[in-house]
């Protein structure tokens, strides 16, 4: 098997040839192409003097359905040439009118032209966008300013980008799951969202995690109130999270008070109430008490007399091995109970958070560390196949690290500040780089989608 990066561009004026470059002649014959499901057989080859060109006729172009001009990474192997990879980003909440999907546009813009710079075809599409009896995609494609649609192959790599656990639950969209990666063996990464309590079971069983996590119990209908009493005595302050919640959208902060206890949420000012019983009775009004797991609460560490915490990014690599992408400091808004940008936080990179280079220094490698860590375990522990996480990392006024949720849909608030582009055009490359390992392990074990 051999792999090189190449530009894909149409010859117009020849019929069924490909050209390549002259310094392939001894690659061996070439008996077929192969662009995501698509796959042409009758062709002539001709070799021209570009080493990094290679030309398809206009005809074999569109056979092919390729959907633009680009670098692209190209694989030989066993007689045919594959080219890719082509990454579907399946997502719902498409909308008739633009743009397309709403306020996750902007999103999907910086998503797709990352893609596009990192040598990897790319485009959107959902359950409404395959036409199964052709073997083809109506992809949604943003290119000269526009979302323009286009024809494409059935991908050889899925990135999955639903908006929400609702979505994720259709019963279309789960069909559509398992018809691509059962009936056509494509490769389909981030499968699904992840579950807090699931996440902390799976770590406290690996002893290189389990010191990061906080003290944490799942609450059910029978005990939950003995649950919350025995560990706000033993840490004083707690948080209550839904199992499945995200943005900090449902978290209750509970603290001893003289006369009961406070309880602060993101969409509350502080409530007292006169026992930890009072505030359970009206928590069951609102939500199942079991969807909620309650957590030590951690004093954590203050910069200009703010508490933060950190989101950090990692992304596996061209070789399917973790790297961290991004790393950024995040700060409480006032009267909120999380650092979420949503609820009034604000983001500072580590440079403005921590000017000394030294302690800059420190602080990063610890938080990467424990990203890969904690990346590997949750890798090796958790079902599908996984290649993007989105940390929340707190250090403690003692200098101790604890994670406080993984995310396998991290959002990208942290890269409204400039100063953290780079990082998001990192994120681009990376996703490319792990859909072309994906790409290429399934050519390796046979089970690529061809």
């Amino acid at each position: 098997m051999k792999r090189k990066r190449c530009i894909i561009a149409p010859h117009l004026t020849s019929e069924k040839t490909v050209y390549l470059p002259i310094q392939w002649k001894q690659k061996g014959a070439i008996l077929s192409i192969a662009a995501g499901s698509r796959v042409v057989e009758d062709f002539s080859i001709s070799y021209h003097q570009h080493s990094q060109k290679i030309l398809l006729s206009q005809d074999l172009y569109h056979d092919l359905l390729i959907p633009y001009s680009t670098k692209i990474e190209v694989i030989f192997d066993q007689h045919t040439l594959y080219i890719g990879p082509f990454i579907g980003i399946f997502t719902a909440g498409f909308e008739q009118n633009a743009p397309p999907l709403g306020d996750r546009s902007d999103f999907f813009i910086q998503l797709l032209q990352s893609c596009r710079q990192h040598s990897g075809f790319a485009y959107l599409f959902g359950t409404h966008s395959i036409d199964w009896e052709k073997g083809i995609i109506d992809g949604l494609l943003y290119q000269e300013e526009k979302w323009i649609k286009k024809q494409v192959p059935l991908p050889s790599i899925v990135y999955d980008r639903l908006p929400n656990r609702k979505a994720a639950q259709s019963a279309f969209i789960q069909e559509t799951k398992r018809k691509l990666t059962q009936d056509y063996n494509i490769p389909w990464f981030n499968p699904y969202f992840f579950n807090k309590w699931e996440i902390h079971e799976r770590l406290l069983t690996d002893e290189s995690t389990r010191s990061f996590l906080p003290h944490s119990i799942q609450l059910d209908p029978i005990d939950a109130l003995t649950k919350i009493e025995t560990l706000l005595y033993l840490h004083h302050v707690i948080y209550l999270k839904p199992i499945n919640g995200s943005h900090g959208d449902g978290i209750y902060r509970l603290k001893k008070s003289e006369s009961g206890i406070a309880v602060c949420s993101n969409k509350r000012k502080t409530i007292s109430y006169d026992s930890i019983d009072h505030f359970v009775k009206q928590l069951r009004k609102d939500e199942p008490i079991h969807n909620f797991i309650a957590q030590q609460g951690i004093e954590l560490l203050h910069v200009d007399h703010q508490p933060m915490d950190f989101r950090v990014h990692t992304n596996k690599n061209r070789y399917g091995h973790w790297t961290v992408t991004a790393a950024a400091a995040k700060f409480s808004g006032d009267h909120t109970v999380t650092t979420h940008h949503l609820h009034g936080g604000s983001i500072k990179t580590l440079n403005e958070a921590f000017p000394d280079t030294d302690k800059r220094f420190k602080i990063l490698q610890q938080l990467s560390e424990t990203a890969i860590t904690l990346s590997q375990v949750i890798d090796e522990k958790m079902p599908g196949l996984i290649g993007e996480i989105g940390f929340d990392l707190g250090i403690d006024t003692s200098g101790a690290i604890w994670m406080f949720e993984a995310n396998s849909r991290p959002g990208r608030e942290i890269f409204k500040h400039a100063s953290l582009k780079n990082s998001e055009w990192l994120i681009g490359k990376r996703i490319v780089d792990y859909a072309s390992y994906l790409s290429q392990t399934a050519l390796t074990t046979g089970q690529a989608s061809i």
